[in-house]
């Protein structure tokens, strides 16, 4: 603009800023002058926005002039330090039509403009925006206008770039997943909600809990399930705002999947699931739960039971208090487990009729819990407990201790003479807490007859006592001291005074392996098993019988021997395979409960089995019994097929893994110990576990291919075949030529070895031996269904 230009301009301005009203006819000439300078009146124009005269009139003149052309003016004018002007300006430019607002995108870059001033007019100017070049400066732009341009997204974005988010959502940029996820949570559709489920699987833990707050925030159903599984998430902050996410959402079916995460093994995931349970579960679904848990193997429910007791809510124990008097035992026990931890006082009355419960694990766990809420109003009920069975009897003294009931001493001192060592231990154990000055020479009195008991333990204990006592009252009650204690231990009879039962000898954990095939009955492992007798050995371990005194069932212990014990790449494998294999229940499966360490010993739990095996029943000379060992291999096939539904492959089926007994009752043995043995390395192959016997190994295990169900039904079809032959199907010295033999699949027919086979049946086993698994039953299911007409036909 020339001189005289300028001087027009600002006495334009002038004009208007000095007349009394914005109507007069100098003010509507001055207007006009302004407007046909164009650009060149702008910069007079912002400076009288200073003075605060006449402001809408100014800026009804910038508006006009407002245009792609003059918009860096604006921009410039909001560079300055004056309030009046900026707001101006700002307005102007959030409510004209006249210019390209995409153009403003670059203002974000000036360092002498606030980035806010430029983001509010484009917040303004939304529906304007070319959403798509947003996001490409969105993902493109520096760092520190990145962030102006998401909260623009955030105010302005519209369903329209969703699909353009998708694409950002697979970018290799985590700060890019991350922005494209929050800004898909805008919008409730089920492109955007199944996007969301799908980067709850992400990499970074921030997209994670992103995409869980983003799910809480939709306006339309959103199912549980998936987000239930980020209760196992391994960051602690996603697996919070999982739980924030699933008690927002208060899904009605959450409940039914928190079954899964109340079994884990993390104490973290089972506590996240019960914080859940607490917000979300109404009484009824609470009990549903519970029930379910029946299902679940014992170590499960413990679990379950910690974690509902410990923080579980008034909800959880309200439907727990219903449960403790069902018909059922195991909803009971499950009930008072839960109670003995939660320490609820609520719960008193309950407990206390618990103590009369047909179920002694009902009744001695209750005790406990009584114990723990310390309230004295038990003590009546819980010294009635006192001188039943040896194992309640335990519990009551142990309770009465716990709530320091002094007044039950005298019935103490009289269990020392109870014929059970255990009850007496309890009882000395007890009294030595209890006594007080009151009673302290009497008791006294009462213990230091125990030190000439036959029990060695016992006799410790009670001189232990006697002299603790002494400590404790001298000078205050006509105790014994120290000396004429110890007096009257060293005169012991010539004939100590029986004890009834010797206290079974402990198995110490130490960092050295426990040597299973030393173990003797009535040897205690990790003061919880006490030996019963072994059973057998085989390549993984020694095979004993143990009674597990805290649930008081018997279980077989496989301890792994010292060779795969002493690896820890092994046990880990153990672990992860069996994992697997304790899924699979049925009855005619023994049931893998779970994987003990005792010091540097492991030792696999499973279920208990009185029978004899397969394998003992084929070498014996009694003739077979076609149509009985038809129905037992039906039967076997109905727990084979619960595996096969699992996608659990027992990979070393064969006769000494099946198990029978007098009602022939079949049940498979060994789940997971194959499955583990089959990713060691081949230093452990070589210490004796053959991944599979040769004499039962399908082709595709002897060739190293992939595996699956179909491989175990051939095993069975080799099983069947020495079991109606009295051979094997391929025999040979050396292993290798006998697996050979499999691949070739050259077997003579079974009826030319016994002849009065049904052609059926061999026609049954020939299928199942198929060399290709395409040619062979697909299922257990299916043959167990030609078995079971074979069956019938027999009949």
């Amino acid at each position: 603009m020339g001189m005289f230009e300028s001087y027009r301009a600002r006495k334009a301005v002038s004009s208007i800023l000095e007349s009394p009203s914005p109507n007069t006819a100098s003010v509507i000439q001055a207007t006009n002058s302004l407007k046909k300078m164009g650009a060149g009146a702008i910069p007079y124009l912002v400076d009288a926005l200073q003075d605060g005269i006449h402001v809408d009139l100014l800026e009804s003149v910038l508006e006009s002039l407002v245009s792609d052309k003059t918009l860096p003016y604006f921009v410039d004018a909001l560079a300055v330090d004056d309030k009046a002007i900026v707001t101006a300006i700002k307005h102007i430019l959030s409510i004209s039509p006249r210019y390209d607002v995409n153009l403003l995108l670059d203002a974000f870059e000036r360092v002498d403009v606030r980035k806010e001033h430029i983001l509010e007019i484009l917040k303004n100017q939304g529906a304007r925006l070319n959403q798509k070049e947003v996001l490409e400066r969105l993902y493109q732009g520096s760092s520190n206008v990145r962030q102006v341009l998401y909260q623009l997204l955030q105010q302005v974005g519209t369903e329209a770039m969703v699909p353009d988010l998708l694409i950002y959502m697979n970018s290799d940029s985590a700060d890019t997943r991350f922005r494209a996820t929050k800004l898909l949570s805008k919008f409730s559709n089920d492109t955007s909600r199944n996007a969301l489920f799908k980067v709850l699987g992400d990499s970074n833990k921030n997209v994670r809990m992103a995409a869980l707050e983003g799910l809480a925030q939709l306006d339309m159903p959103v199912p549980s399930q998936p987000i239930c599984k980020m209760l196992g998430d391994p960051d602690m902050m996603v697996q919070s705002k999982a739980i924030e996410t699933l008690i927002k959402l208060n899904d009605a079916a959450t409940v039914k999947h928190l079954m899964e995460y109340l079994q884990d093994e993390s104490e973290y995931v089972r506590r996240a699931a019960v914080e859940v349970l607490n917000e979300v579960g109404n009484t009824s679904a609470i009990k549903d739960l519970l029930m379910a848990l029946r299902d679940q193997d014992w170590w499960v429910r413990v679990r379950a039971a910690d974690a509902l007791g410990t923080i579980g809510g008034p909800r959880v124990v309200d439907a727990v208090l219903a449960l403790i008097k069902d018909k059922d035992p195991f909803l009971r026990r499950t009930a008072v487990e839960i109670l003995n931890t939660s320490k609820d006082e609520r719960a008193f009355g309950s407990l206390v009729e618990a103590l009369q419960d047909e179920d002694w694990w009902v009744r001695e766990r209750a005790a406990d819990a009584l114990a723990s809420l310390g309230n004295p109003q038990a003590v009546k009920p819980l010294r009635e407990m006192l001188g039943k069975d040896s194992q309640t009897t335990q519990v009551a003294i142990r309770a009465l201790a716990s709530l320091d009931d002094r007044s039950s001493v005298r019935s103490l001192m009289q269990l020392l003479n109870n014929n059970s060592t255990a009850v007496q231990k309890e009882a000395l154990k007890a009294l030595a807490k209890l006594v007080d000055e009151n009673t302290a020479t009497e008791v006294q009195e009462a213990v230091t007859r125990m030190i000439h008991v036959s029990d060695k333990e016992i006799r410790e204990l009670a001189s232990e006592t006697a002299n603790e006592m002494a400590d404790r009252f001298a000078g205050k009650t006509q105790v014994l001291n120290r000396s004429q204690v110890d007096a009257m231990r060293d005169r012991i009879p010539s004939e100590p005074v029986p004890t009834p039962t010797p206290q079974p000898r402990t198995v110490i954990e130490s960092d050295t392996f426990i040597d299973a095939d030393k173990l003797r009955p009535d040897e205690m492992i990790g003061n919880r098993y006490r030996v019963i007798k072994r059973v057998g050995k085989g390549g993984f371990g020694t095979v004993i019988l143990v009674d597990d005194e805290v649930v008081d069932d018997r279980f077989i212990l496989k301890f792994l021997n010292p060779t795969l014990a002493s690896d820890e790449n092994v046990v880990q494998r153990f672990t992860h395979e069996l994992r697997y294999a304790r899924k699979v229940t049925h009855e005619n499966i023994i049931r893998i409960y779970d994987f003990l360490t005792f010091g540097r010993s492991y030792a696999i739990s499973m279920e208990y089995f009185a029978s004899h095996s397969l394998a003992e029943e084929m070498d014996s000379d009694k003739p077979v019994d076609i149509r009985r060992m038809v129905k037992i291999l039906r039967d076997l096939c109905s727990g084979m097929n619960m595996a096969q539904q699992a996608h659990v492959v027992h990979r070393d089926l064969k006769p000494a893994n099946i198990l029978i007994n007098e009602k022939d009752v079949v049940k498979v043995v060994d789940f997971g110990l194959a499955a583990a043995a089959s990713k060691m390395d081949s230093r452990i192959t070589k210490t004796g576990v053959l991944v599979g016997t040769p004499t039962y190994m399908a082709p595709e295990q002897a060739r190293g291919d992939n595996i699956d169900s179909r491989t175990d039904i051939y095993s069975l079809g080799v099983i069947m075949y020495r079991i109606f032959t009295g051979r094997p199907p391929y025999e040979d010295k050396d292993p290798m030529s006998t697996l050979l033999k499999h691949v070739e699949g050259k077997a003579r027919p079974p009826r030319e070895l016994n002849p009065d086979i049904p052609e059926e049946l061999e026609n049954i086993i020939r299928k199942a031996m198929q060399v290709r698994k395409e040619d062979r039953y697909q299922s257990f299911d299916e043959l167990r269904r030609d078995l079971d007409a074979l069956l019938q036909r027999l009949s």
